[in-house]
Formats: structure tokens, C-alpha cells, sequence
């Protein structure tokens, strides 16, 4: 069997000797070094983590298998702190509700696909920062243009992508059915600030939606995921709004156009995939 077959149930019943074994093949298959493997607990859930560092990137071990994603409004029970919230927003800017249908609006649709095992960076980093591209780049310079199709090209030339908006939402979710990664409510309070549940790493130890300001690319150019660039912080866009952003199914229709419009391809944040063969 490939370990790119390798499932999260299948990873977790595996013994210690059997895990470092795993890992260590991993490893040779994809030219990189493991860093380290331990069990690991995020949002009352525990799991077992495994990173690998490769050409200055530290990744960790997403493993595949037949997953849930996205929102399911029907099994969304709102607390009454999150309908308030929501009221407030609605009065101020005259949202369409009810609450489940706005967020069935604004977040991907159910649904269950088959993942493969990949090695997933812990973190994202700006498109130019991590290519650091130079005269020699195939980037057309009488128009200076870096879009989604030069950032793909990049990737592929350091055998390296970024990951489908399913594997996105898989990998930040970590097994998790609910609006976020921890759970289907929110602390008190607007997401300034230090908020372990947030910047803390998730079940597969990635740092991943911890900033809505750095939404990241995907494989389609019409999909980014892990924020809204900003714009409910920037906004005054109250409670509600500014922590659904954080949810892991995410995602906002009018981002991407403003990235690549705006010439911001190079400032937006990409989070490099090695596949495992």
C-alpha cells in the first residue's frame, strides 16, 4: 500500500514503533527529514503529530481517507450568545437571515471526498517571500503581472503546490464536523489578540486559519481559505461576522478577485503541499 493511502484511522491505531516507521518511509519518499513525532491534543481531541523538515520548510502529516467537509446548516444548533451576535450585525448591516441560512451563504456545502495522505507546511508564507523569484523568472516582466498561474508554475518547478480547497479544508478541520476546528462556538469577545484556540497548532499540529488577514491560495484561483483579508477587523464589523471568518468552510466569493485585481498575488499567503508518492 502507498502511504499515500494512509488514513487518520488508520495512523492513529498504529503502534509508536509502527508510526516512526511509517514516518521514517515517508520521509525517504519525499527527500525530507523527520522532526519529530508525539502524540498531540487540540480542542479536547487527541491525536498523534509527525513533522518533517524539507529545504528550510517545516511540514506536518495530514493523513487521507474518505472525509466530511463543509457546513451542514441542519445540524448547526446557534447558541444564544451566537444569535444575539448575529441580530446585532443584521440590524447594523442589514444581513439576510435567518442565522443558518447567512452562514450556509458564506461557507462551502456538505459534502464527502477522498483525500490522499499529504505533508502539509505548518505554516503559510507570502507568495514572494517563499519563491523569491528573480530576473530569470518566466514572470512575463513587460507587464510585471504575478498571478495564480505564475504562482502555480513556481511551486511546480520545487515539485511543490498548494492545496485543493478540499485538502485546505481537511487539513485545517482535522477529522472536525463542526463550524470551526474547535468546536461550533466562540469566546466572548472580538478574535484581537492572542486566542489559543486560534493561533494554537491544530489536531495535525498546523498553524492554520489563525489570522483573517492572511487568507491563503488554493490550487483554484476563485477559492481562497482562512479569512477575508481583513475586512471584518478593518470593517467595525462586530463579534459575529469577524469570528465566523475563522470558520474552517469559509469562504468569501469576492477575495480572490480583489487579490488578483489588486496585484496582490505576491503579499498573499500560499501553504506549500509535498505529495507523498
Amino acid at each position: 500500500m502507498s502511504h499515500a493511502d494512509l488514513t487518520l484511522s488508520a495512523w492513529l491505531v498504529l503502534s509508536d514503533e509502527a508510526a516512526a516507521r511509517t514516518a521514517a518511509t515517508i520521509a525517504r519518499a519525499t527527500g525530507a527529514r523527520v522532526a519529530g513525532i508525539g502524540p498531540h491534543a487540540y480542542a479536547g481531541r487527541v491525536g498523534r503529530v509527525a513533522f518533517f523538515d524539507r529545504d528550510g520548510i517545516r511540514y506536518a502529516l495530514v493523513p487521507g481517507g474518505n472525509v466530511q467537509l463543509g457546513h451542514n446548516a441542519e445540524r448547526f444548533v446557534p447558541s444564544p450568545h451566537q444569535l444575539a451576535d448575529f441580530a446585532e450585525a443584521a440590524a447594523e448591516y442589514e444581513l439576510a437571515g435567518p442565522l443558518h441560512r447567512f452562514v450556509a451563504d458564506v461557507t462551502s456545502p456538505p459534502r464527502r471526498v477522498s483525500l490522499p495522505a499529504l505533508l502539509v507546511a505548518v505554516r503559510s508564507e507570502e507568495a514572494d517571500a517563499l519563491i523569491a523569484a528573480d530576473d530569470d523568472s518566466d514572470l512575463d516582466d513587460s507587464d510585471g503581472e504575478r498571478d495564480h498561474t505564475w504562482l502555480m508554475s513556481e511551486l511546480d518547478q520545487r515539485s511543490l503546490r498548494p492545496p485543493t480547497p478540499d485538502e485546505w479544508e481537511y487539513a485545517c478541520a482535522a477529522g472536525a464536523a463542526t463550524l470551526f476546528r474547535w468546536g461550533d462556538g466562540y469566546p466572548e469577545g472580538e478574535p484581537y489578540g492572542e486566542v489559543p484556540l486560534v493561533q494554537g497548532p491544530n489536531l495535525f499540529g498546523l498553524v492554520i486559519a489563525d489570522d483573517p488577514y492572511r487568507a491563503e491560495f488554493t490550487t483554484d484561483p476563485s477559492v481562497l481559505c482562512g479569512g477575508d483579508g481583513g475586512a471584518a477587523i478593518c470593517g467595525d464589523y462586530g463579534t459575529f461576522l469577524t469570528w465566523l471568518t475563522y470558520a474552517t468552510a469559509y469562504r468569501d466569493p469576492d477575495l480572490a478577485e480583489a487579490v488578483h485585481d489588486g496585484g496582490l498575488t505576491g503579499e498573499t499567503p500560499v501553504r506549500p503541499v509535498l505529495a507523498i508518492p
